[in-house]
């Protein structure tokens, strides 16, 4: 356990390029709390200002997303020198795992369950990509990294689309 800011940081949950993402206990006034992922940038990255720039930009394409297949973002924050992402925890595992875990013991998964899984991927998709921003202009989204790793699915067969990092935009206000 390592205290970061309001955040109770617990163990790690996956690690990129850029970023580690934690479980973390956020704590807030009155006893609130709430359990997130909390995504940090590394860092030897901490002072490179285009790493930064990414990161913000990040955080701030994803926020424009509000839809029940795509992780929610709650917070883009900086504790010291070092930048974080609050966000929506997934109590799940990925497709990659998923299917991993499904050769060794029964063989590739049912088709309904793979049509499910592929109706909420092509819904969240969907929605990002025709999302427009507050002046009805379309934000042009594109994901770029829609890979196993990136779709987190729930023991209940709920898809979450996990990180926005590499995701193209044409909206002039993510630029």
């Amino acid at each position: 356990e390592e205290q970061f800011g309001p955040y109770l940081v617990y163990e790690r949950l996956g690690v990129g390029g850029m970023a580690t993402v934690h479980r973390a206990l956020e704590r807030g006034i009155e006893g609130f709390e709430r359990i997130v992922a909390l995504k940090r940038l590394l860092p030897h990255l901490a002072e490179d200002a285009s790493f930064i720039k990414s990161f913000v930009r990040e955080a701030k394409l994803a926020s424009f997303l509000n839809h029940v297949n795509i992780v929610q973002i709650f917070e883009l924050g900086r504790v010291g020198i070092e930048y974080f992402i609050s966000m929506e925890y997934i109590d799940g595992n990925d497709i990659r795992r998923i299917l991993r875990h499904a050769r060794k013991v029964s063989g590739a998964p049912p088709i309904h369950v793979t049509v499910g899984i592929l109706v909420q991927l092509a819904e969240a998709l969907d929605y990002a990509h025709t999302k427009c921003d507050d002046h009805g202009q379309p934000l042009k989204l594109v994901h770029r990294d829609i890979s196993p790793s990136n779709l987190i699915v729930t023991p209940s067969g709920h898809l979450k689309v996990i990180d926005f990092g590499i995701a193209k935009a044409q909206s002039s206000q993510l630029h």
